[in-house]
């Protein structure tokens, strides 16, 4: 029988307390489109450690450990950030969808509270005065809009916080089609071929309508193909950037998952983001034609094929840049190739730039990606109603019970 003594030898030998390296240098403001900074309280007790406690992981296999830190994010010029809030389903008895993606949002509240190296932002001036400031700054996104009924809800997700929602997950939900295969993929390692035919519902429609109206970011990660082309029909007509936060290439590993070319440049020629995630699962397999000679297969120089990738496809290597999924429960690089250590945690993110860089990537991309996605929510707002951001507030629901906060 496991042991909870047992338990915590076997934390030891997978954390350690880390001291991050100096900060970047001054004016380096770099993005992360999906980052999950509050998932031992999302996900307690099965995550063990949160940015600030000085637990992190030792080794990019280590998925229940915490891997983020907000000095080591400062190291690496990681100052500004998506933070992922997930799972936004019925995860605790007596909690619908909604009440729980609400109750993630109030979490992080509570979190930059009590973590003086992070500041919640909710509008660009407001992500802008906190880099001022000298914190990382975070913008509530919900992973999954299974939490979406009705387009009311989104008015309530929206009024207690929520900046940027990814339409759907895993599985397919009242909003749309998800990308085909992702459970088999992500459980068995299996590729299933073809797409998900679903776009989206005419609920979608309205929600992606209702999303435009109050400033909120459009994801499109985890989207199936049909469910992409719908949204950025929609988003191209009303001239509303979209991103995808995290994914990898198509052209290295053809799963719906990843993006392909097309869609790539048909977000960033709306003027939207592509981010790369640094999830093994999603990143490997990349051919030999696509490598440099000195890279390392199943290393961060995996990472950076799929980001050169996406960089040439799209003609705008300023907006492709990182969409971690740190914290995600994803597998990273071992070490080796461009990032020693591996992908360890935030900390190694630093190699990875510098890995970048080393394969040809531009200096001035990758080190002004914070202010290129700060021009999109820009854009995003300058685009919202003030009527329906005015009603939104009017209508936010009482905050949910957290009946499962027992001291894990």
């Amino acid at each position: 029988m496991l042991r909870w003594s047992h338990l915590a030898l076997l934390l030891t030998a997978c954390t350690a307390r880390f001291v991050a390296p100096p900060p970047a240098p001054k004016g380096v403001v770099r993005a992360d489109l999906h980052l999950h900074v509050t998932m031992a309280q999302a996900a307690r007790p099965l995550v063990h450690g949160e940015s600030g406690d000085g637990l992190l992981a030792t080794f990019g296999g280590a998925r229940l450990l915490n891997q983020v830190d907000d000095q080591m994010l400062q190291a690496s010029g990681v100052r500004l950030a998506f933070a992922a809030l997930w799972p936004p389903f019925e995860a605790r008895v007596g909690r619908t969808a909604l009440d729980e993606a609400l109750e993630q949002l109030d979490g992080l509240k509570r979190f930059t509270r009590r973590r003086s190296g992070y500041q919640l932002a909710l509008t660009a001036a407001q992500a802008r005065a906190g880099l001022a400031k000298g914190r990382v700054v975070l913008l509530p996104q919900v992973e999954g809009g299974e939490g979406i009924r009705q387009v009311e809800d989104v008015d309530a997700l929206y009024a207690r916080g929520m900046r940027c929602v990814t339409l759907v997950h895993f599985t397919s939900n009242a909003l749309g089609g998800a990308a085909k295969g992702q459970l088999a993929k992500g459980l068995f390692g299996l590729s299933l071929e073809g797409l998900e035919p679903q776009g989206l519902t005419p609920l979608g429609r309205e929600v992606v309508e209702r999303l435009f109206d109050l400033g909120v970011v459009v994801d499109l990660a985890h989207a199936s193909d049909a469910l992409t082309r719908d949204v950025l029909a929609l988003s191209e007509a009303r001239g509303v950037p979209v991103i995808v936060s995290h994914g990898g290439t198509r052209a290295f590993q053809p799963i719906e998952r990843n993006v392909s070319d097309e869609l790539a440049a048909r977000v960033v020629k709306g003027g939207g983001l592509v981010g790369v995630t640094v999830y093994s699962g999603q990143v490997a397999g990349v051919p030999a034609e696509a490598r440099a000679a000195a890279d390392v297969p199943g290393s961060c120089d995996d990472v950076i094929a799929h980001w050169a990738h996406f960089a040439q496809a799209t003609g705008h290597p300023e907006r492709v840049m990182l969409g971690s999924d740190l914290n995600g429960f994803v597998v990273r690089a071992g070490p080796g190739g461009s990032c020693p250590n591996g992908l360890r945690h935030a900390g190694d993110l630093s190699d990875l730039y510098a890995g970048l860089k080393a394969h040809g990537q531009s200096e001035k991309a990758l080190d002004v990606s914070g202010e290129v996605l700060l021009s999109v929510l820009d854009q995003v707002e300058a685009h919202a109603s003030a009527a329906a951001r005015a009603r939104a507030l009017q209508a936010e629901p009482p905050p949910p019970p957290d009946l499962f906060d027992v001291g894990f």
